[in-house]
């Protein structure tokens, strides 16, 4: 039996290493195509690393009990998942929440019944949180991530030109709130026509049990939406790996945001107390 377990041992480490060659060959491609936006790379990275790299803080393994060791790390510059503004509990139970989708869809599915608004919901709630932990959700900011659920047996075709639509609406968005008024030179001798580079965006596709991640280029106003990544919510043991790459495309958009907060105004309808 020892000599079983110790066999089994080594082919799942051997199967590891050879999903992981797979996974910096697909990593390289892209780097290599060179029409990737720098944010697109990273975050196909990100995906595509999500079982192999450390992703969260060693202070939440007690409450992810059963997420293997090697995603947890004490370093702040490897803690992609992680809390800012808000509490750590808040941001444990944001997390715990998206990797449980996954049994949730199953449960829909076996009862017959659609389970794209459980999904978008959930991921609604994910960003809601992120944005409060990224310390702008009551500062007025133009989104960079959208999520479109599909009504249920609504066409691909139909919802993919829902969510192109809606986010060259918020390219056009970001790119009239850029734009300059005369162009400029900066210090390298290139002509600027935006304050700041308009950034990618970022979408979310919920459809039947799937979640397609797209993204669009907003300073490019002839780019295309690009098909990432997609992940299927009722496939058996991807719960964890699904839910992280929800956090990972949400934890991208909170970033960004965050980065650029000292340029946002107060949101008077937010912060208005009806009271």
């Amino acid at each position: 039996d020892e000599e079983i377990t110790a066999e089994e041992k080594v082919k799942e480490y051997l199967d590891r290493q050879a999903e992981l060659a797979l996974r910096k060959e697909a990593i390289d491609e892209v780097k290599a195509q060179g029409t990737w936006h720098p944010d697109e790379v990273f975050l196909f990275e990100r995906l595509s690393m999500r079982s192999f790299e450390e992703l969260l803080p060693a202070s939440w393994q007690i409450d992810f009990p059963t997420l293997p060791e090697t995603l947890f790390t004490t370093s702040p510059e490897k803690t992609f998942i992680n809390y800012n503004c808000g509490s750590s509990s808040r941001g444990v139970k944001a997390l715990q929440s998206l990797l449980s989708l996954g049994d949730r869809v199953k449960d829909k599915i076996e009862a017959h019944r659609p389970s794209e608004r459980l999904m978008s919901k959930e991921i609604e709630s994910y960003i809601k949180w992120s944005q409060m932990d990224g310390g702008f959700n009551k500062l007025r900011f133009v989104p960079v991530l959208t999520v479109v659920a599909a009504a249920h047996r609504e066409a691909i075709d139909s919802i993919s030109a829902s969510i192109t639509e809606k986010m060259e609406n918020l390219a056009q968005k970001h790119r009239d709130e850029l734009i300059l008024e005369e162009p400029r030179t900066n210090e390298v001798g290139e002509v600027e026509i935006y304050s700041r580079q308009p950034p990618l965006l970022y979408g979310i596709i919920v459809a039947q049990s799937m979640t397609i991640f797209v993204t669009l280029d907003s300073a490019n106003s002839e780019a295309k939406i690009r098909h990432l990544a997609h992940f299927d919510f009722k496939v058996k043991d991807m719960n964890v790996w699904n839910g992280i790459a929800l956090a990972i495309i949400a934890i991208m958009a909170r970033n960004y945001l965050m980065s650029i907060k000292d340029e946002l105004e107060v949101d008077d309808q937010e912060s208005s107390d009806p009271d």
